[in-house]
C-alpha cells in the first residue's frame, strides 16, 4: 500500500484526509464514524462568541421576562448565569479524550482579549491545534483594509504569545486582496493557512 503519510502544522497525519468542521463530527459518534472510515485528523465545530454572547442576552431576558408581573417575581429568581464557553470546551475536551487521530479546535472571536482567553481555553483540553476562523465586519466604514489587517494580525501576535500548539489561520475569501493578508499573517510565524 502507498505511504500518504503527510505533515499538516507540524502533526504528522496517515494520511492527508482532514475532516472540516461540520454537524458530521458535532459529537463522539461522528468523530469516530470518521476516524474508522480513515480521517486522519478532525477540525471540531467553532467556538462562535457570537453566538455565547447571544445565547447569554437571550437566557438574560428570559429569566427576566416575568420580573414586573408581582413584587415577588424579583426575588425568587435565581441568580444564573450562562454558561459562556463551558459546554463547548467540555464536548471538545471529551472529543479529544475519544479520539485516535488528532483534533484541531476552531476558534471565532470578536475582541483582541476574547481571542487569547478563548484560545488559552481551548489549549487546556489538549487539542492538538487551533485554526483561528478570521473574518471582519467593518464598524466603521472609514477603516481601509490595511487597518482591520493590522487588528487581525495583532490578535495573532498575542494568541502566538499564549499558546503552545500550533496555530492556523483560515482568512476569509472576502478580504480585498487574500494573498497579501496571507503574506502578512505568515511574517507572524502561524503554522498554516486555510483557504475556503
Amino acid at each position: 500500500m502507498a505511504n500518504l503519510k503527510t505533515n499538516y502544522l507540524g502533526i504528522e497525519l496517515k494520511n492527508p484526509l482532514i475532516v472540516g468542521a461540520s454537524n458530521l463530527v458535532d459529537n463522539i459518534d461522528g468523530i469516530k464514524k470518521a476516524e474508522e472510515a480513515g480521517a486522519a485528523a478532525i477540525v471540531y465545530k467553532s467556538l462562535f462568541e457570537e453566538q455565547i454572547n447571544l445565547e447569554s442576552i437571550q437566557m438574560q431576558d428570559e429569566l427576566e421576562e416575568y420580573d414586573e408581573r408581582h413584587p415577588e417575581m424579583l426575588d425568587i429568581h435565581p441568580n444564573l448565569q450562562h454558561g459562556g464557553p463551558k459546554e463547548h470546551l467540555y464536548n471538545l475536551k471529551k472529543a479529544k479524550e475519544n479520539m485516535g487521530i488528532p483534533l484541531i479546535a476552531n476558534l471565532n472571536a470578536i475582541f483582541k482579549e476574547t481571542w487569547v482567553d478563548y484560545a488559552k481555553q481551548i489549549e487546556e483540553t489538549g487539542v492538538d491545534a487551533l485554526e483561528l476562523n478570521f473574518y471582519a465586519t467593518p464598524e466603521n466604514f472609514e477603516d481601509d483594509a490595511k487597518s482591520i489587517e493590522d487588528k487581525q494580525i495583532e490578535i495573532i501576535k498575542e494568541i502566538k504569545k499564549a499558546v503552545k500548539i500550533p496555530v492556523s489561520i483560515k482568512p476569509s475569501y472576502f478580504y480585498h486582496n487574500p494573498l497579501n493578508v496571507i503574506a502578512r499573517m505568515d511574517k507572524e510565524k502561524v503554522d498554516g493557512f486555510v483557504l475556503f
